[in-house]
């Protein structure tokens, strides 16, 4: 049980540091193929997702506190 919380410790603060590091995350969503005066277009459409600082920062404590504060054997 410690070491399963410690490495959701360490994987929450890896995802933290990560998204603070690059918080943009693109996606692509959809292609789609046209033709037009005999010509064929592919137009294709990206999702671009901002990861908050907020959220990266809670995640980054949530590690810490998952891997340092978590219950002890009385």
């Amino acid at each position: 049980m410690k070491k399963a919380r410690r490495l959701v410790g360490a994987v929450f603060i890896l995802l933290g540091l990560v998204s603070l590091i690059h918080p943009r995350v693109e996606m692509p969503a959809r292609k789609t193929e046209v033709q037009v005066l005999g010509q064929r277009l592919l137009i294709e459409t990206r999702r671009i997702v901002t990861i908050p600082s907020i959220l990266s920062g809670l995640l980054i404590v949530a590690g810490v506190g998952l891997m340092v504060l978590g219950p002890r054997k009385p």
